[in-house]
């Protein structure tokens, strides 16, 4: 029994996760080019042939550049909800798509495929309708969540005691406020709709992590307003002075655009 993953993009250039069971492999969000995606995934000794699905987070283009050429090439299951998947940015971006191929999954709806359990969650962000999810196979449990600006006590009891995360620490406050930015987008970032500050990461975290958790990786890191060794630095301290659970063990990975995928994490 396996769970494994890698993250082989994250940041406003594209985002793509990629997850494997015993039985399936599916890949959340594809905001990459078909051919960027089929090269990230080469370099871990995967292709395209092997994906059953791809679940939308939301309709931003670094998240769903890649899906309607996978889907005609391939004919993969695209799962969102209907809010997403009907919207016209949606159609524009991905073209023609199979409609038997697309599959309605709602905020706080779960699935079963194959032999994974994928519950999706709302998230706060200027979205028609974001959300992301949480992955399940027997007793262990990856959660994914990026482009949010605020977590709730909701999303907060949903996603405790994951044993691996994949989480938002998009920027540095002071650096982004310090920044070149028109103000309005600073405000957007910002926003209860914008995106979770390396503060906001940690503290997030410090309510979430328990003794199963052993991997988090920050993801969606600004190319402008933040970096690997703040984002660390940042979240790191905050877990150490607030959290029972953390402890030097604990495997925290900072991943920026640059990136190559990260190797395999076993859940």
């Amino acid at each position: 029994m396996s769970l494994k993953l890698s993250v082989l993009a994250s940041g406003s250039s594209g985002n793509v996760i990629y997850i494997e069971s015993d039985e399936t492999s599916i890949l959340i969000d594809a905001g990459l080019s078909k051919k960027q995606t089929e090269i990230l995934l080469k370099k871990i000794g995967k292709d395209l042939n092997s994906i059953k699905a791809i679940f939308i987070s939301h309709e931003h283009i670094d998240h769903i550049r890649g899906v309607g050429v996978i889907n005609r090439s391939h004919n993969t299951l695209i799962y969102g909800n209907e809010d997403t998947l009907s919207c016209n940015k949606f159609k524009k971006t991905t073209g023609i798509i199979n409609p038997d191929s697309l599959m309605v999954i709602e905020s706080e709806e779960s699935i079963i495929l194959d032999d994974l359990k994928i519950t999706a969650f709302s998230t706060s962000h200027d979205s028609i309708n974001s959300q992301f999810y949480m992955i399940e196979h027997q007793n262990k449990k990856v959660v994914c969540l990026t482009d949010i600006g605020h977590v709730d006590s909701k999303i907060l009891s949903l996603i405790q005691c994951a044993d691996v995360y994949l989480i938002e620490s998009n920027h540095n406050v002071d650096l982004l406020l310090n920044g070149n930015r028109p103000e309005f987008n600073k405000q957007r970032i910002l926003s209860k709709v914008g995106h979770l500050s390396n503060e906001d990461c940690g503290s997030v975290l410090s309510n979430c992590i328990d003794e199963n958790t052993h991997t988090i990786v920050l993801c969606h890191l600004s190319n402008d307003h933040n970096n690997k060794s703040i984002a660390l630095k940042s979240v790191t301290n905050i877990l150490s002075e607030n959290c029972s659970f953390f402890s030097n063990s604990l495997n925290i990975i900072a991943f920026t655009q640059k990136d190559d995928p990260t190797d395999f994490i076993n859940v």
